[in-house]
């Protein structure tokens, strides 16, 4: 099958050329593809012709995006709403990846499917403007997911990193959620590509435990075999470092709820198994 995949230099894009190995892909980013210029979008769907389209790009600078809108807007909005033309004229079907930032953070439960979303950033806010576009396109899909870390620059490589230099950090323990492998995420891409499920918007994410991203520093430390300590702090603790800079806020609790992906059969794995994978290489 001849797949169109955006952000293809990203995190994502790199685990979907890993899995997507035995299919006919073309991995774009800025510099074959800019997904704001729609005549760029329709030249390269006329010279690959394409079949399937998964929609990976993004301006995922969260606090970037509240200190430049526009760009965000121009990006995470226009960029879908491109791409959804494009796949609209040429009639395939597209999966857009969106996040968890989508909810405002009062959920006391992990979230489902059909929540009523609620961003308070700016992030969040384009990014649900994108489900939208995408969601008006017949045989579309949006995986909503959270956390996540692959081949780059991460939560996790952050932490390893500065492990080497500090014998304890101080990371965020009021602000809840589920790590994503993307490995893991491109495989219940892959999942929906060969095997057609509803359309509509799924879940996917680590399963398993919900945690602080403090609990998830000290299982990356525990999982390393690095002896650095985790001080938890509160948000408001962490952006007493901030002042002077546009900060976005981050929802409190963004865990989702997996059981339509899993009753439908998407790869879904434990977060603690898929990190211990990620450090093995």
């Amino acid at each position: 099958m001849k797949i169109l995949i955006t952000g293809g230099n990203g995190q994502l894009g790199k685990a979907l050329e890993t899995v997507l190995a035995d299919e006919d892909i073309l991995l774009t980013d800025t510099d074959n593809m800019d997904i704001t210029n729609l005549e760029q979008i329709e030249s390269v769907f006329a010279d690959f012709k394409p079949e399937f389209l998964v929609h990976g790009a993004a301006y995922t600078n969260v606090d970037g995006c509240e200190e430049n809108p526009e760009l965000a807007e121009k990006i995470n909005a226009g960029g879908t709403r491109n791409l959804v033309e494009a796949c609209r004229e040429s009639g395939i079907p597209m999966i857009y990846i969106s996040s968890d930032y989508t909810f405002d953070g009062t959920a006391t439960e992990p979230i489902p499917e059909d929540a009523t979303p609620n961003p308070i950033s700016v992030y969040g806010r384009t990014k649900l403007e994108g489900e939208t576009a995408t969601l008006s396109l017949p045989n579309s899909y949006v995986l909503r997911t959270s956390w996540v870390y692959g081949d780059g620059n991460n939560f996790v490589r952050t932490m390893l990193n500065l492990s080497e230099k500090m014998d304890e950090i101080r990371v965020v323990n009021d602000q809840f959620g589920r790590p994503t492998y993307t490995l893991d995420l491109a495989k219940a891409i892959y999942d929906i590509i060969q095997k057609y499920f509803q359309p509509g918007i799924y879940n996917v994410t680590g399963d398993g435990e919900i945690v602080s991203w403090a609990d998830f520093a000290r299982e990356i430390f525990k999982l390393a075999g690095k002896n650095t300590k985790v001080i938890g702090i509160s948000t408001e603790e962490y952006l007493a470092d901030k002042r002077g800079r546009k900060i976005a806020k981050r929802p409190g609790y963004s865990a989702l709820l997996l059981d339509k992906s899993k009753h439908v059969g998407l790869s879904i794995c434990d977060w603690r198994l898929s990190l211990g994978k990620y450090l093995e290489y």
